[in-house]
């Protein structure tokens, strides 16, 4: 959607290319459906380089696994390069009696069944991270699911959810203000605009890695000197210096990679998040 942060993330990196392909670009929103209405326009597109589609986790990662009758295929789309990472964080109400990672385990574990953590719904990625942390963390949290994380955001700054996972730079104004604490980062890095909470990685969860990411695909059978170019622009404007700053005050981390290092990436997400979609039960068609 329009404001949102894939067309923020769209629209720093859209002015960039221009400049370097020597053409004009018009950013279209298709906003609705878990992104699947962007993606059905996509696939169907031309496979001529001309029109470029900003992906994320949920469209070639979850959505997969979510659906039984998408009416797409992981295979409809060429990766381009990776573009965005958006760090994500692990938020609790004020009020909560913790301020570190390990004091959250062992409060929640002491009340078994009793604690919750808000999320953006079923398959969601504030939903399916979670899960992956009550899984690591050896906690049992109950799932209070709202229409999007904004209105989850409003409840955990008013206390009525005792938690939720969502963007750092998100979560960031309400932290600052004292109306909600994050404890931890999933990312394996630190976030540049979070310097002070830890990753899970450095508080004993090595494997607790994850993040949202943003990428560029164009529909499959584009040529591969087509893709080869666009990698290039790609890359020239996550790395320029105006995109970084944009980011930066986005709380994004720009994230370049090759056309087969996106693919392979891609691959490895699916086979990340599918079985832990399966082990839930989790069907929406």
């Amino acid at each position: 959607a329009a404001g949102g942060p894939t067309d923020g993330a769209s629209r720093g990196i859209a002015g960039q290319m221009q400049a370097s392909l020597g053409v004009n670009g018009v950013i279209e929103n298709k906003p609705g459906a878990s992104t699947i209405l962007g993606a059905q326009h996509v696939a169907a597109a031309p496979p001529d380089g001309h029109t470029i589609f900003m992906v994320t986790t949920t469209t070639l990662c979850t959505n997969p696994h979510l659906y039984k009758k998408l009416p797409y295929k992981v295979e409809d789309f060429a990766p381009v390069a990776m573009a965005v990472k958006v760090p994500l964080g692990l938020a609790v109400r004020s009020s909560l009696p913790v301020s570190t990672i390990a004091q959250f385990r062992d409060y929640v574990r002491a009340q078994p069944g009793k604690m919750n953590y808000g999320s953006a719904g079923t398959g969601a990625n504030s939903q399916l991270v979670n899960v992956l942390m009550n899984q690591a963390l050896g906690i049992d949290m109950k799932e209070v699911p709202y229409k999007g994380t904004a209105p989850a955001l409003n409840d955990l700054a008013g206390g009525h959810v005792d938690a939720l996972v969502d963007a750092i730079a998100t979560l960031l104004p309400l932290h600052r203000d004292g109306k909600i604490k994050i404890l931890g980062n999933f990312d394996d890095a630190r976030s540049p605009v979070a310097p002070d909470v830890p990753t899970f990685a450095e508080s004993g969860y090595p494997n607790l890695v994850a993040f949202t990411w943003f990428a560029v695909v164009v529909p499959a059978r584009v040529p591969e000197p087509v893709i080869a170019r666009l990698n290039k622009a790609v890359m020239e404007a996550v790395e320029s210096p105006q995109t970084k700053r944009r980011f930066a005050e986005m709380g994004f981390v720009p994230q370049t990679s090759s056309a087969r290092e996106l693919a392979a990436y891609i691959q490895s997400e699916n086979e990340r998040w599918g079985p832990l979609i399966r082990k839930m039960g989790i069907q929406l068609d």
